[in-house]
């Protein structure tokens, strides 16, 4: 089995306007396609269509109107862009007549959030919390504007129109035959060699007006690694923008990479569990229920600038507001806010996606690490909102698991590890010393209940055990992967001993912390350590001195190396034991 890692090539710049043409032209013409087969009719007929998504459409047909010339395979790679679109609204579709028979008679609030996912928990089809709440989304800006829900899914979604000109190349000929594009790679001089295939006007009227243009793109170092281990297959053409908002060409190479195998048998777990005031806490647990690694939280060290660029954002949208409500909106302050408003937009979009990334790539460097066979995360439908917290608390709490969860399942296929989902029924509510319900703090030196507290502690006096909330909702989480139940056990100790101890374990990369009295907390001034790169760090947890680990040797469990990490292969773990 194999899977396609994309890494893109930056276009010449001085070829800019060449490709800004095919930039424009594939809007106008994906614009209406699009449009003509938004129906009911199609959206159905390509949800059952099996094959490419071009090859739905009539070629003759879907381009009768046109009054351009536009080259045949061109006009592939057009329907498959709309095709794949059509596709994604009929998943989307579907998703909504499921929720439609569990919607209340009123607008969903966040406690119905969670009602509405409980319910189709049980559904056949397994539903993506990313569609559920994207919808949700849709459905309230619908009732807020109609007092009722729509009655059909094109009641509530107009047809969408593309604001760039992507260009998947996969419905081509191939590498040196294409008729829109061509590559080849030279692995000796490790030159890439691609011919693409421009419009010389917006307007092209015969085969003359389209030009073959040549550029030798000499790649990078994660470029020329990952075509080690795999093939190029047919690029896409995307429009994109840098950070401070310049726009630029490239092409995104997919390069074929063999999975590695998965063992039958899986004995050993990196369980991971999403909080708010981390991205991530992951710990390795055994099936005899033994810790084989000190907890360590996975924080993005951007939140705080993406906070600032939150404000900034809504600050410039209130005075894009109050332009429009006092009928401004066509002077130069309008579009001087306008443009600062889109600047600060796309940092953020940015900062995001890096978060998504780098997130994904420190989990799976531990798994490597720690050479496990599966890495286990809690149910995505069963998360609610949380309580008094801002917007973007709310997306980092919600959005950003739901991507972070996507992208490790990709690369965890490609190293040969399975990614497993349990519902987390009281994970971050019961010991998991002597598994007692116990309640959630402000911090360790609270002793108030609160209930989105981050600090555990539990309720059985002869225990008295506590740890930091997400420490224990990871833990746990692995317990029910392991129940025979699928829920937590009530007669489960762990590795419960009496105390805090060193015990030596076979399979991690150093010392194990067992459970004991020591609270275990997350503090933001941790040690930071740098796994799998990027913008984040893996803090170890904070324990008593005698317990800690010795981040300056190399072998210890608080600072494992990880070169290689974007190749995703268990090799990695063999490098850590130098």
């Amino acid at each position: 089995m194999s899977s396609h890692l994309s890494l893109p090539i930056r276009l010449p710049f001085e070829e800019r306007e060449r490709h800004d043409r095919l930039d424009m032209l594939t809007i106008t013409v994906a614009n209406t396609l699009i449009e003509r087969y938004w129906t009911t009719e199609h959206l159905t007929g390509i949800d059952d269509f099996s094959y490419q998504a071009w090859k739905y459409f009539d070629e003759s047909e879907a381009f009768d109107d046109f009054d351009l010339y536009l080259p045949s395979r061109y006009k592939r790679c057009v329907m498959q862009k709309v095709g794949e679109t059509l596709r994604s609204h009929a998943d989307k579709r579907g998703a909504f007549e499921t929720i439609q028979s569990v919607l209340p008679n009123h607008k969903i609030r966040r406690i119905h959030t969670r009602i509405i996912k409980e319910q189709l928990c049980d559904s056949e089809e397994y539903l993506k919390s990313g569609y559920v709440d994207l919808l949700i989304g849709q459905l309230n800006s619908y009732y807020d504007r109609h007092g009722r829900f729509p009655e059909s899914y094109f009641d509530m979604q107009d047809c969408p129109t593309y604001s760039k000109g992507v260009l998947p190349y996969s419905a081509d000929d191939g590498p040196t035959s294409g008729q829109a594009v061509k590559y080849e790679y030279e692995e000796d001089t490790q030159i890439l060699t691609v011919k693409l295939k421009t419009p010389d006007t917006l307007e092209p009227e015969t085969r003359g007006d389209w030009t073959w243009t040549e550029h030798t793109l000499e790649g990078y170092e994660a470029f020329h690694e990952l075509l080690e281990h795999g093939s190029l297959s047919a690029p896409s053409f995307h429009p994109t923008q840098t950070k401070t908002g310049d726009d630029y060409h490239e092409l995104s190479f997919p390069i074929e990479v063999e999975h590695a195998e998965k063992s039958d048998d899986v004995e050993t777990v990196l369980s991971i569990d999403g909080g708010l005031r981390k991205d991530a806490t992951a710990v390795v647990v055994n099936e005899d229920g033994e810790q084989l690694s000190v907890p360590y939280f996975i924080q993005n060290t951007e939140r705080k600038r993406m906070r600032n660029l939150a404000r900034e954002r809504n600050q410039l949208n209130s005075k894009l507001a109050s332009l429009r409500r006092n009928g401004r909106d066509h002077t130069d302050s309008f579009t001087q806010v306008h443009a600062e408003y889109r600047r600060v937009n796309n940092k953020i979009r940015h900062k995001r996606e890096q978060l998504v990334h780098d997130v994904a790539n420190q989990v799976l460097a531990l798994a490597l690490v720690y050479d496990v066979d599966a890495i286990v995360h809690e149910d995505l439908r069963s998360l609610s909102p949380p309580r008094g917290e801002g917007q973007l608390s709310w997306e980092l709490s919600s959005w950003a698991r739901r991507d972070i969860i996507s992208k490790i399942e990709y690369r965890a296929d490609i190293a040969g590890l399975h990614v497993e989902r349990v519902h987390p029924g009281n994970t971050s509510r019961s010991c998991p010393r002597c598994g007692a319900t116990g309640h959630t703090t402000k911090s360790p030196d609270h002793s108030f209940e609160v209930w989105w507290g981050s600090h555990f502690r539990c309720d059985n006096a002869r225990c008295g055990y506590q740890a930091d909330r997400d420490y224990v909702g990871a833990v746990n989480v692995a317990r029910v992967f392991f129940s025979e139940t699928a829920t937590l056990e009530r007669d489960f100790t762990s590795s419960y001993t009496g105390d805090v101890e060193i015990v030596p374990a076979s399979r991690s990369a150093g010392p194990r912390l067992t459970f004991g009295e020591a609270p275990i907390v997350f503090t933001e001034q941790s040690s930071e350590v740098a796994a799998g790169g990027g913008s984040c760090l893996i803090a170890p947890a904070v324990t008593p001195t005698e317990t800690k680990n010795d981040s300056s040797k190399p072998v210890s469990v608080s600072s494992p190396a990880t070169h290689g990490t974007s190749r995703f292969v268990k090799q990695t773990a063999v490098y850590c034991g130098k």
